[in-house]
């Protein structure tokens, strides 16, 4: 990934609406999922491709955290954040776990799809889990969404659900708990703005240079409404699971 996204993440993660929906999102889905290991709040967690840390924060409520990513300006940020509260450091799973080193809770936030062999990632996740611990990760969702902003993020690919349970299966030692689309309420928006900006660009091609618009933070009250949006959806999850979305979410364990 282009350095520049890393520092566009650090600016605005802890205000745009997307990153604090996705991260609403998911821990309402642990907080239920989690709460039958009897353990809650003194689990071992990993969070792999922790990025600048956007989502460690939530994931202390279950637990000591180590955070590690591939990325030496992601761990500096990470680390700049956390102040010493997380473990962080540079590496990859499960090539840089130590000897032993195992784990009750492994998250993988958007991590995924940048990686060209997902299967042997997924892998590498399940290996670093204690038998029924639990591997929680989320992807983007559907090709038909690919856009620039997949291209300035390194993605080799989007998922379908379908797509997702085939890799988690052929990774071999994990149960699916649960395989389920969200940010489902702003799926119909999204597919507009796709098919146009595709449409400009073939009537204006530009480079694709720079930092990704889709980053910036849109004005305060458009923000906040579209968080409310995002954000109903840690309601709406605990009853239904959308037919789509434009993220994915899986809930699996060791076995």
């Amino acid at each position: 990934m282009d350095v520049s996204m890393y520092h566009k993440f650090a600016a605005v993660e802890s205000v745009h609406w997307w990153f604090q929906g996705r991260r609403r999102v998911v821990a309402d889905a642990l907080r239920p999922y989690l709460a039958d290991t009897g353990r809650v709040g003194e689990l071992r967690v990993l969070d792999v491709g922790s990025g600048t840390g956007e989502m460690v924060d939530m994931l202390r409520e279950f637990g000591s955290v180590t955070a590690i990513d591939d990325s030496e300006h992601a761990v500096e940020y990470c680390r700049r954040r956390h102040a010493g509260a997380v473990t962080v450091r540079t590496g990859r799973v499960p090539d840089d776990l130590r000897d032993g080193e195992v784990f009750d809770l492994v998250t993988a936030f958007d991590v995924v799809e940048h990686i060209e062999d997902d299967v042997a990632a997924l892998r590498g996740l399940r290996a670093a889990l204690v038998p029924g611990g639990r591997l929680v990760l989320t992807v983007p969702a559907y090709q038909l969404l690919w856009s620039q902003h997949d291209v300035n993020n390194g993605h080799y690919r989007r998922y379908r659900r379908a797509q997702l349970a085939d890799a988690l299966t052929r990774a071999g030692g994990l149960q699916i708990d649960r395989l389920a689309y969200f940010n489902s309420l702003l799926f119909p928006p999204a597919v507009a703005v796709r098919l146009f900006d595709r449409a400009r660009q073939r009537v204006a091609p530009t480079t694709g240079n720079g930092v990704d618009a889709h980053l910036d933070t849109p004005p305060a009250p458009v923000n906040r409404v579209l968080l409310s949006v995002f954000g109903f959806e840690a309601t709406l999850q605990r009853y239904v699971d959308p037919p789509f979305g434009v993220s994915l979410m899986a809930l699996c364990r060791a076995v």
